[in-house]
């Protein structure tokens, strides 16, 4: 029975010493997971590129693609990217609500992306006649690119920028249309800072 008390000590006793002399350096640092969403640190338009339609050519029978991409935005107006399920009931709740104000709406340009097949995207599009609408856009997100980039989790998700292209605000299951239409409407604070400078140094 001592003999096993000894052991017991000295087992004690060495793992005291190895706890005590155990560097700093072997102690890995816990993992901090950065909670800051890219489009929010990055604060710009993302390099998206959208498949919006597939047409067979009348001359070669092959098939011919047709792409829109963030070099095709208009410049100088704000932009409403909008990534939605064509099977979502919120989807087209929201997209009613988009069309019931679209006059109100007129002054921003709407991008629209779905990562479902061309054609039910086009049923969807066809069903809002949004072809008719010069600021609307309607693809296939082909490379799964926004529901990483925004860290999708509901549909549909709503990410407004203003008409220099910076980052506004972002909705993770629609946004409410008043306030939708007060933020695309509402001059950048750039703007409005500069000219603020300008009415001073006219004053003075």
């Amino acid at each position: 029975m001592k003999k096993i008390l000894f052991a017991s000590l000295l087992l004690s006793i060495n793992f005291f010493s190895f706890c005590q002399n155990k560097k700093p350096a072997d102690i890995k640092p816990a993992v901090v997971k950065d909670t800051i969403p890219k489009y929010v640190k990055d604060k710009i338009i993302p390099d998206f590129k959208f498949l919006i339609n597939v047409a067979k050519n009348n001359t070669s029978g092959k098939l011919d693609s047709s792409w829109f991409s963030k070099d095709n935005l208009p410049s100088n107006r704000p932009v409403v990217i909008i990534y939605f399920s064509p099977e979502c009931s919120h989807c087209h709740h929201e997209m009613k609500e988009l069309m019931k104000n679209i006059d109100s709406l007129k002054n921003a340009f709407f991008v629209m992306a779905s990562y479902h097949p061309l054609d039910s995207i086009k049923g969807f599009e066809t069903k809002y006649n949004t072809n008719s609408l010069q600021n609307f856009v309607i693809g296939r997100d082909t490379k799964y690119f926004l529901p990483v980039y925004y860290d999708i989790k509901f549909t549909p998700f709503m990410a407004v920028y203003d008409n220099q292209r910076n980052f506004v605000k972002a909705y993770d299951m629609g946004a409410n249309m008043q306030e939708l239409i007060k933020l695309i409407n509402t001059k950048p604070i750039e703007n409005l800072l500069d000219k603020k400078k300008k009415k001073k140094v006219v004053a003075k």
